[in-house]
């Protein structure tokens, strides 16, 4: 049985939310794509470059109302039990909070936060690079999560030498998106709902793999920007979701996390499919009209495909993202 699709979800829930939700898709999307490889740097130096806590540890309990958890990074944060003031700095983190059902708790989030609808109407503090100090101090949060897929990590610290409790979450690949959604969940008190949530991104992922294990993997070449050329490298969660459905990305053993490309480098390695993301402000070529783009096999064979921009997001709706993918790639495996 598949579980239902994030976007029913959405469509399901949008005439009770009072919030709104997306991630970054114009010309900020690209300052963040380029930004986001030093900013991973950053965090994970932050950290000690050792992997993230597998689950939000509980520590103590300084009081009846608040607990102490340690986050993605391995910071400990004291949070109530129960947050009632909720700040999400990063799309991913405002999709996983609706998606667990806690919206209505949500008193801010970034301008590029657009998924559901709803959360296109929650109070704004800043942008994904660039929060607003005053204006969240002044909305007196108990709780502020912030992702290592996009914050800056110099802002995201200066919050909590505010004195404000600064949650950092860590979806790194697959199964750390999978350990934030559970961590998120305990830290909101959610965790019945983090539970289920995860258990059926489980469930649609495996289902996929099922309808898709057979197939010969795929070459592919992932543009995730054509103009400077971008590419999703080694330690990055897109090469990751990638795998899921058999697509082994011709920069996935690059050690940055968004490598600038060339064309000569496609040409030499001749990729078996192109996927492509498409941005407002860094509209997409047609491939067939440019000198060398037109001799790679994939255009010759009209084997380009645009994938979901959901495949980006380091939130459960990466699961959406995924199928649609593999819909396209294999639409025989899904009659």
């Amino acid at each position: 049985m598949s579980f239902p699709r994030f976007r029913r979800l959405q469509n399901s829930k949008s005439k009770n939310l009072s919030g709104f939700g997306r991630l970054p898709s114009c010309c900020s999307r690209a300052r963040a794509l380029i930004l986001t490889s030093s900013l991973l740097c950053i965090f994970a130096t932050a950290c000690g470059g050792s992997p993230s806590p597998p689950a939000p540890q509980k520590d103590a309990a300084p009081s009846a109302e608040k607990l102490v958890y340690t986050d993605g990074i391995g910071r400990r944060v004291e949070i109530p039990a129960r947050p009632e003031r909720i700040i999400s700095l990063a799309p991913d983190i405002t999709e996983t909070l609706y998606l667990l059902g806690a919206e209505d708790r949500i008193i801010g989030n970034t301008t590029q936060c657009h998924w559901p609808e709803a959360a296109n109407h929650k109070p704004k503090i800043g942008d994904l690079l660039n929060p607003n100090y005053e204006v969240i101090l002044a909305a007196r949060p108990d709780l502020i999560i912030a992702s290592t897929a996009g914050n800056d990590q110099s802002s995201v610290m200066k919050l909590t030498r505010l004195g404000l409790p600064v949650y950092v979450a860590a979806p790194r690949s697959v199964s750390k998106i999978m350990e934030s959604v559970e961590n998120i969940a305990r830290i909101t008190d959610c965790a019945d709902e983090g539970r289920r949530l995860a258990a059926g991104m489980r469930e649609r992922l495996n289902r996929i793999r099922s309808l898709t294990g057979g197939k010969r993997p795929v070459r592919a070449f992932f543009i995730t920007w054509f103009d400077p050329l971008l590419a999703p490298g080694k330690a990055t969660f897109e090469n990751d979701v990638l795998r899921l459905v058999g697509v082994a990305s011709i920069t996935a053993d690059i050690p940055q996390f968004y490598p600038r490309y060339s064309l000569e480098q496609v040409l030499v390695n001749d990729p078996d499919v192109i996927l492509k993301a498409t941005h407002e402000g860094n509209p997409f070529p047609d491939l067939k009209a440019l000198p060398g783009w037109r001799d790679l096999r994939a255009v010759r064979q009209n084997r380009i495909y645009v994938v979901s921009e959901f495949l980006q997001h380091p939130s459960p709706l990466f699961v959406d993202g995924v199928e649609d993918l593999a819909r396209q790639l294999h639409p025989e495996c899904f009659q």
